[in-house]
């Protein structure tokens, strides 16, 4: 199917999904009632209806073929199935058991789209935890498993472009389960997840780990357990692959769009010009302030429990990778959106669904614009006088600003406390 025909098709289901959110905006009652007698059947149509069936209808009935990142997925999958060495036999930008547990799928049905598949059960048992977690605060947590299934940026990313970020809120539940169950030292059981993220996701899971440590009661305690499960990862990796297992850090050097260097190049450029072959510096620069930010926030709440901060602390850690990394892409807002559904989002507050409803539409139609017009860098004012070029520079314009706002309910969870309890 043509790329334009596919684009038109996802702006369609984008109409579809955006009236079943304020259908669902609307049914606050309806789902309260529903939480109480029958969370199991609601949850299982909403996972069902929103993804199952569709994945059927797009991957088996249509014979479509997975796109965005799924091809090399398989790629990796089959290599890791044949017994080969991740970075040494095949490529990989993700951690290096990351290869292996996408190969499990792969093993039953050799075919991409089974990793596709393994991407939507995944995602669906993140968010029944998530849900099982919330429930007891939070009267509308059955409504805000829906509004997840129902947004636009998740029905595509995971769904359709089989992305795995939200893997990265999995491993945060957990930690935040953890806590929950373990009120004090729960550092040895934050040690061996955060290393079981940087074992079995990526490697930018580590930019959680700075504010984190500040708000752990024993920060040496949790970093001993870590090293004690990643040097003799890493031992084993050098003696087997010398410095091959650095490959996932040098993905980073790649410039993508939206960030907040992207949309301010045309005034950066007006000084000095940018070497997009040479952009380690910008990724550095964006380092400092993507962690320097959710530091401070955890330093501010450093006296409150990590069960009241630590949702709010991995949504700001992301969100400011995607503002201040020049290398972030769009896709990785799936890593923090269910936490900001169930954590930030006031679904009585019109403006808060609009947020939600313009980032998701963003991350869906910036993207495409972006690639189809030949991957745009914005080196001069000049170019806007193409109107598609300002066109497709607004889109990353309104996205910024939508993760901007995020930051900042992110930071009134943690530092300022103004947001309410969600009814």
């Amino acid at each position: 199917m043509p790329i334009l025909t596919v684009f038109y098709i996802k702006l369609l289901l984008n109409v579809v999904l955006t009236a079943g959110i304020i259908w669902v905006v609307r049914r606050q009652p309806l789902f309260a009632k529903w939480q109480h007698e029958k969370e199991g059947l609601v949850f299982g149509l909403g996972f069902l209806l929103f993804r199952l069936l569709p994945w059927i209808g797009i991957f088996i009935l249509l014979n479509e073929d997975p796109r965005g990142d799924v091809p090399f997925f398989f790629y990796k999958a089959e290599g890791a199935k044949a017994g080969g060495f991740v970075y040494r036999d095949f490529w990989s930008y993700h951690a290096p058991l990351y290869a292996y547990i996408i190969s499990l799928p792969v093993w039953v049905w050799h075919n991409a789209r089974a990793i596709v598949l393994l991407m939507v059960l995944m995602e669906a048992a993140i968010l029944w935890l998530t849900y099982r977690t919330y429930k007891h605060r939070l009267p509308n947590a059955l409504q805000l498993t829906v509004l997840y299934w129902l947004l636009p940026a998740s029905f595509m990313y995971v769904l359709v472009d089989g992305q795995e970020e939200v893997w990265f809120w999995g491993i945060a539940l957990l930690m935040l389960r953890h806590t929950l169950k373990k009120s004090t030292d729960y550092e040895v059981g934050l040690g061996l997840l955060f290393a079981l993220a940087l074992l079995t996701i990526k490697v930018t899971f580590i930019f959680f780990l700075p504010p984190l440590l500040l708000v752990v009661r024993r920060p040496v305690r949790m970093l001993a357990v870590m090293a004690a499960v990643g040097l003799p990862a890493v031992a084993f990796l050098y003696y087997h692959i010398g410095d091959l297992f650095l490959m996932p850090i040098r993905h980073t050097e790649q410039l993508m769009t939206p960030n907040l260097f992207s949309i301010s190049r045309p005034f950066i450029e007006l000084f000095f010009s940018i070497n997009e072959k040479e952009s380690t510096l910008l990724n550095w620069i964006g380092l400092v302030f993507t962690i320097l930010i959710p530091s401070y926030m955890a330093y501010r709440s450093r006296n409150r429990h990590i069960t009241e901060t630590l949702p709010g602390l991995f949504v700001a850690t992301f969100v400011c990778m995607m503002i201040f990394q020049a290398s972030a892409p769009g896709a990785y807002i799936i890593a923090y959106l269910v936490a900001v559904v169930f954590e930030l989002i006031e679904v009585r507050k019109a403006w808060h669904i609009g947020v939600l409803l313009a980032v998701s539409w963003l991350t869906v139609v910036q993207p495409f614009v972006y690639v189809y017009y030949d991957q745009p860098s914005y080196t001069s004012f000049g170019m806007f006088a193409n109107p598609v070029f300002l066109f497709e520079y607004l889109l990353q314009l309104l996205s910024i600003l939508c993760y901007f706002w995020i930051l900042k309910q992110a930071y009134r969870k943690v530092v300022e406390r103004q947001i309410p309890v969600l009814v």
